[in-house]
């Protein structure tokens, strides 16, 4: 599988980071939703492979 590699110069967003502007919760909370999100591909991904 290649890997891709993110470009996001183009993407209007100011000099400001936004991850720094987060709370702890609202960090906790993405970040469990992209952990959720890499085990649901993971796991789908392994299904895939075993049913082939």
């Amino acid at each position: 599988m290649p890997q891709l590699n993110l470009n996001f110069n183009d993407i209007p967003i100011p000099e400001t980071h936004l991850w720094e502007q987060f709370d702890e919760d609202q960090k906790r909370v993405v970040i469990e939703t992209l952990v959720r999100l890499l085990v649901k591909a993971t796991v789908d991904r392994r299904q895939e492979q075993i049913n082939d």
